[in-house]
């Protein structure tokens, strides 16, 4: 178990020392995306998956939250945080399960440097209101309701 949090932390150093972890930095795909990313390469190692298919996995998990937008309601964490970081488990899972099966059977496109660079370049796109400030997405809506 400590070596597979190893990989995982492995994982999230990359995307810190390379974009950032942060949702007020580069939005929500930062922190969900980097969290999802931890836990496919961790979930992948554990179940004996090869390096270059942990960083399929890794790749796939965070590919699918590019351009999320981090948009607390009321400045909580509440809605929708936690749903989207339950939702990221599972996507980890599906993620591996991508690495296990496609992986073997063909070259990915997308790389994982790739997608960090993605991820960066996203986040410095979005609007201030998008990056955990509350004044945008969910948090804008809610609030004009």
């Amino acid at each position: 178990m400590s070596k597979a949090y190893l990989v995982g932390a492995l994982v999230a150093n990359f995307i810190k020392a390379n974009a950032s972890l942060s949702g007020a930095v580069l939005g929500c795909q930062a922190e969900i995306g980097s969290a999802c990313s931890f836990a496919a390469a961790s979930y992948s190692y554990l179940m004996g998956l090869d390096v270059h298919q942990i960083e399929y996995a890794s790749e796939v998990a965070m590919e699918h939250f590019l351009g999320l937008t981090c948009d607390p309601i009321d400045g909580y964490v509440q809605v929708p945080c936690i749903e989207r970081n339950a939702m990221a488990a599972v996507h980890a899972y599906t993620s591996y399960l991508f690495a296990k099966d496609i992986c073997p059977c063909r070259e990915n496109v997308v790389s994982f440097d790739n997608v960090v660079r993605a991820m960066k370049l996203t986040g410095k796109e979005l609007p201030h209101s998008l990056k955990e400030t509350s004044l945008g997405g969910l948090a804008k809506v809610i609030h004009s309701c």
